[in-house]
């Protein structure tokens, strides 16, 4: 990835902030999703929230559903990868999630952007071409013209 920045004449100093801000962008997002774990693991904890083995056993039924393969080969899967607490721990989440969109009383709002200032920035932190949407036309100048023959 620092190849291609360089080689695309990014300088050195563009590609350290770039470097600092995806440090900075990773820490922030590791720091709210653990803040969103604990949240949600003491929610589940006051309001008694558990899983049971008929829960776990229609997960990994659901799991196997998707990946096309059997629940006993989804089970026997995880218990090899040591993620049956885990998964327990996503699913135990997930309902006291599904509790707070149930019982809270919420009004959607228009995203604006002034609340989301990060959104305006995106492309701005991104490498030339990073963002090419293929189903748009390259401008004219990169657009290759048909050899003459």
């Amino acid at each position: 990835r620092i190849m291609e920045m360089r080689t695309d004449g990014i300088s050195e100093e563009e590609i350290a902030q770039r470097q600092r801000l995806l440090q900075q962008d990773v820490l922030r997002s590791t720091e709210l999703a653990l803040k969103e774990h604990f949240v949600l693991q003491k929610i589940a904890e006051v309001e008694k929230i558990e899983i049971n083995e008929d829960d776990l056993n229609e997960e990994i039924e659901r799991l196997a559903e998707q990946s096309d393969e059997s629940p006993r080969k989804v089970r026997a899967r995880l218990e090899k990868e040591d993620v049956i607490d885990a998964l327990a721990a996503e699913m135990i989440e997930r309902k006291s999630l599904d509790l707070i969109l149930d019982t809270a009383e919420y009004e959607d709002q228009p995203l604006t952007q002034e609340d989301s200032p990060a959104m305006s920035s995106v492309e701005a932190q991104t490498v030339p071409g990073e963002m090419h949407d293929p189903a748009v036309a390259p401008p004219e100048s990169e657009t290759p013209t048909p050899a003459a023959g």
